[in-house]
């Protein structure tokens, strides 16, 4: 499946789920319904080619696909999972219960999950919830110091040196195998995403915005030391505004947005 040429978009939002659904205007209804009861705003497609442009632009916490989608689903679904800034987005495909060569097909494709119609209605508003809403998730040294290369990241970062304090966050996340090593990754990457807006490569931030925000947005809202609920919110904020602004207006970004690292009172930093 060949990528689509990108639509222009005016808005973004981080809790914008993406349906992509065939001709059953009652379950669309339902989900629509669904979704913004909960908080969402659901971004609606009625086809393969236009999945994937949404999902690039919209960067949505799930998307759903109905597998009575016309067209090349399964090539969709491939492409999002096989990118970097698009393969940590869930996706649910959903079809009939006796078409099971369908649903196997989504599996191959890159799923994370294929379900039969029936479950995915009786478990949709949970689905939805969960990652609208996901609970906070405390890997193993979350509360411990930060480690010394990680310290000299963030001086680099406090400084503007987007590009040496990749540097450092890189060698830390290296040196720890325990799953905290990703927060290390994430914070690196919204430096990364700066160093991008510096550069006026918007498509550059935005594939690193994508990639390290999923890393961040369940971490605890303090993380060895970081006041990373404020770091997090300043980022998703600034690329948010980037989004809008696309690449013709990058330059119009006031850099002096870029957030410093805080640290809370009482950290070993």
């Amino acid at each position: 499946m060949q990528t689509p040429d990108p639509l222009p978009i005016t808005t973004t939002n981080s809790l914008q789920p993406i349906v992509a659904n065939g001709d059953d205007l009652l379950s669309t209804t339902r989900l629509e319904d669904l979704i913004l009861r909960q908080g969402g705003r659901p971004v609606l497609v009625e086809t393969p080619d236009a999945l994937v442009v949404a999902v690039d632009y919209h960067f949505p916490v799930l998307v759903l696909v109905d597998l009575n989608l016309p067209g090349d689903w399964a090539g969709a679904i491939r492409l999002c999972k096989l990118r970097p800034h698009t393969r940590q987005i869930p996706i649910f495909a959903y079809g009939s219960h006796v078409e099971t060569a369908a649903l196997a097909a989504a599996r191959k494709a890159g799923a994370d999950h294929a379900w039969a119609r029936s479950k995915m209605m009786a478990e949709l508003a949970a689905v939805v919830d969960r990652h609208l809403h996901p609970p906070v998730r405390y890997p193993q040294g979350w509360d411990e110091p930060l480690p010394p290369e990680a310290v000299l990241g963030v001086q680099e970062f406090n400084a503007g040196h987007y590009f040496e304090q990749h540097e450092h966050f890189e060698t830390a996340w290296m040196a720890e195998s325990r799953p905290i090593r990703e927060f290390y990754q994430g914070v690196l990457q919204v430096g990364v995403a700066f160093f991008h807006i510096e550069q006026q490569n918007w498509v550059g931030a935005l594939k690193l915005f994508r990639r390290g925000l999923p890393r961040l947005r369940d971490l605890p809202p303090v993380c060895q030391g970081i006041d990373l609920a404020a770091l997090r919110e300043a980022a998703e904020a600034i690329h948010l505004e980037v989004t809008a602004l696309g690449p013709a207006r990058l330059a119009e970004f006031d850099q002096s947005k870029f957030p410093k690292i805080r640290m809370v009172e009482g950290s070993a930093y």
